[in-house]
């Protein structure tokens, strides 16, 4: 797989397996949503936000039972350049294993934060509102200011915690586990250069990619589900025309 075929493509597949075809040191930042290992069958809670008791059904299916980060780092660590990233959404529930292998691997940098302005109730009222998801950022090579890939300007966009709702209106797709477009822009324009590539190998519903349109980046998308891929792929063309 050459590299200029990677640029702004999404591939239908296995990520694991997709990866291993790409080239060494040809990607500037892997920012991605990989599962959570949260999914719990037959649970459900109530969303009363929209005022229509919609169910949230919490088995998002077969793919966030058991995943195992350990190989899918290797590949991304591989195919990332020196001065490249690796920003990863994770749970509370893996946050361990990514930091244990990001300290043998890697040079682990810092854990970000997601603060949601309109978390689930809590009904209950049994346990805090969970108002907060979790991304940890890590460096293939200690980092320096003139990492081309590090661009903070200030202060005040160095502060490791992002505010954003929970993704509604004309944003929200099918996919169970969107993030915020908001949240995905700011990450990429902070960690990955003007006209650079960004590899999201869990790209679901396409927000990376739409973020690397707007942006002026490249994206390099992978994708097993294809009802995901089919709803990435209206945005990036919704996209496309917003933009001539």
């Amino acid at each position: 797989m050459y590299y200029k075929e990677l640029k702004n493509k999404i591939i239908q597949g296995d990520c694991l397996e997709v990866m291993k075809e790409m080239p060494d040191k040809s990607i500037d930042l892997v920012f991605t949503d990989p599962p959570y290992n949260i999914s719990q069958p037959k649970k459900i809670f109530r969303d009363y936000r929209s005022g229509k008791r919609a169910d949230i059904n919490m088995d998002f299916g077969k793919w966030d039972y058991g995943f195992k980060p350990e190989s899918y780092l290797k590949e991304m660590k591989r195919v990332l350049r020196d001065n490249g990233s690796i920003i990863v959404w994770t749970s509370e529930q893996l946050y361990g294993k990514y930091r244990d292998w990001f300290e043998k691997e890697m040079y682990p940098k810092q854990l970000l934060i997601w603060l949601k302005s309109n978390p689930l109730p809590q009904f209950r009222l049994v346990g805090y509102r969970q108002a907060t998801e979790l991304l940890f950022w890590a460096l293939k090579k200690k980092n320096t200011k003139n990492n081309l890939n590090f661009l903070f300007k200030g202060q005040r966009e160095m502060i490791n915690v992002f505010k954003a709702p929970i993704v509604g209106g004309k944003e929200r797709t099918k996919h169970p586990t969107q993030k915020p477009l908001s949240i995905t822009k700011e990450i990429i324009k902070r960690h990955c250069r003007q006209n650079g590539i960004v590899l999201d190998p869990f790209i679901g519903s396409g927000t990376t990619a739409v973020a690397c349109k707007q942006l002026g980046r490249n994206y390099c998308g992978i994708e097993l589900n294809k009802e995901y891929i089919k709803i990435a792929e209206q945005r990036i063309r919704r996209q496309t025309r917003e933009m001539l």
